[in-house]
């Protein structure tokens, strides 16, 4: 069976080819969104070049909450329907999962991700929860929980963008006034994702009485990483400050003993300084008398740009077998 899996964001779409349950990936193609009128026209291109006509199945994780008949995405005025999936792509079956659950489920096949880590932790726990969180155009976290009773793992969804920013002191008071002030209120998606390394620059600069000097989250990403301007520096660790804390937050909830995985295109453009600065480490473990335990999770970061596609074919497999 050959199957097409996809993973649509705000930003990009990423597309691959899945054989039995598993990922191709030297057939995997990544495409700006920008460059197209829709999804369809997306999808259209890349059967083109994999010289597929048709497909048995098709996978698609989504940027938004996913219904049995499509979505509309988040941060994209794009609406997938069912029924012009299974026309475009002449193919037999149409699922739709949110992107995070598939990163979710990606977790099932961990040993074929590219991860590099960050914290030991006590090694994992094999058998125990694992947990994937990250900032790209939106924010998001998913739960991969293994069976107890020799079922399948399972994966709780979520939608961890939308919940009140957790902030603490007069500093980080002040970053809520603002984005309050710009949005209505300060939710975890207006902080953590590249509008939001926006925003927190901008306040930045408001703090310090400067005129701001990007308006990209990737220029700043690039001159906090380059030690280049001081301002995207001290917003960068901010950023990674306020990430740490919620990603311990969720570690908490969820007891991801057998590692905390760390996703998405923000989170990956501030690598370097994830590796060698203190704001995420600190932030994370920073909870009281559960300090100790913080330092039991495994702490990897997610460089697989294809990781979502993994977790589209693990789906299609798991499901497939349910059948």
């Amino acid at each position: 069976m050959i199957a097409l899996a996809c993973d649509v964001g705000g930003t990009n779409t990423r597309m691959g080819l899945v054989h039995e349950g598993l990922l191709l990936t030297e057939t995997v193609a990544i495409y700006r969104n920008d460059d197209f009128a829709d999804f369809y026209a997306v999808a259209a291109a890349y059967l083109a070049r994999a010289g597929q006509a048709s497909v048995d199945a098709v996978c698609i994780a989504l940027a938004s909450v996913t219904t049995a008949e499509g979505a509309t995405l988040t941060n994209r005025d794009w609406t997938i329907e069912r029924g012009r999936v299974l026309t475009g792509c002449r193919a037999e079956r149409v699922e739709f999962i949110n992107d995070f659950e598939a990163l979710g489920f990606s977790l099932g096949q961990a040993e074929k991700l590219r991860t590099r880590r960050l914290a030991q932790g006590d090694g994992g726990t094999k058998g125990a929860p694992r947990l994937v969180l990250g900032a790209g155009t939106g924010f998001n976290a998913a739960a991969w929980c293994p069976s107890l009773f020799d079922g399948v793992p399972h994966v709780v969804a979520a939608e961890c963008g939308h919940m009140t920013l957790a902030l603490a002191g007069a500093e980080e008071f002040s970053l809520q006034e603002a984005l309050s002030r710009i949005n209505g209120r300060a939710s975890v998606e207006r902080a953590l994702s590249g509008n939001g390394l926006v925003s927190i620059y901008r306040w930045q600069c408001a703090r310090e009485g400067v005129e701001p000097r990007f308006d990209a989250g990737a220029d700043i990403s690039r001159c906090a990483v380059a030690h280049s301007d001081d301002r995207c520096l001290a917003a960068a660790n901010v950023f990674l400050r306020l990430l740490g804390r919620l990603a311990g937050d969720l570690a908490l909830a969820y007891l991801p003993y057998d590692g905390v995985y760390l996703a998405g295109g923000v989170t990956r453009a501030l690598a370097p300084l994830l590796e060698s600065g203190p704001a995420f480490r600190q932030a994370f473990g920073a909870k009281g008398r559960m300090a100790g335990l913080m330092e039991r999770f495994p702490v990897h970061l997610l460089s697989d740009d294809a990781s979502a596609l993994h977790g589209c074919a693990e789906w299609m497999r798991l499901s497939a077998a349910a059948r």
